[in-house]
């Protein structure tokens, strides 16, 4: 399976200046980024072979369960990351999370310029919660493959069900890396502005 290492852009500054107590919180989300990259990776495999792997839907079922897992993860890590920066002083816990408007406005008042990524990201956060909850405490994850039709334009692959029909599916590849883009995305402006400003 292919790996992927904490991006560039975070690690560069801890060769520079050393590793501080919250750079450990940017690396977590670096970390999470990268297992979220990890599970697309794995459910886009041309060598996801049915035949030898054993219970590929279960398989399938594990990588989707790691990347929601992950994403969701890399923001937790992220509103950590800005409480620790930024000084905010709460503790850790249900208090700080990008998806709480409270904690939302603390960071935005701490530094106005970020208000724009951080609600960006809380917005993700409560996106990715609706498969979480599901996911680790529901019914679990509704997944199943989609064979390829470009007549339909349907790329083939694991998908992840959204209760209507099978057109309105996510395709969990795509899902997973357009949240690990647009949580780097942000948390990159986060960091430009809190750290590199």
């Amino acid at each position: 399976m292919k790996t992927f290492d904490v991006p560039d852009w975070m690690v560069g500054p801890f060769v520079t200046n050393g590793v501080s107590e919250n750079d450990y919180y940017l690396y977590g989300a670096g970390r999470a980024l990268g297992f979220a990259r990890m599970a697309a990776c794995a459910l886009d495999d041309p060598n996801y072979d049915t035949e030898t792997i054993g219970h590929p839907l279960k398989v399938a079922e594990y990588h989707a369960y790691t990347g929601i897992s992950a994403a969701r993860t890399a923001i937790d890590a992220t509103a950590s990351w800005c409480n620790v920066v930024l000084e905010l002083g709460l503790r850790p816990g249900i208090q700080v999370s990008l998806t709480k408007k409270a904690f939302r406005t603390k960071v935005s008042k701490a530094s106005p310029g970020v208000t724009t990524y951080v609600q960006a990201l809380g917005d993700l956060g409560e996106k990715i919660d609706e498969h979480r909850q599901r996911a680790q405490h529901r019914e679990g994850l509704a997944i199943s493959y989609h064979m390829d039709s470009q007549k339909l334009g349907h790329p083939g692959g694991w998908y992840l069900a959204t209760g209507g029909d099978h057109t309105a599916d996510l395709r969990l590849v795509d899902l997973f890396n357009g949240w690990a883009d647009e949580i780097e995305e942000n948390l990159r402006e986060i960091h430009k502005m809190l750290v590199l400003a």
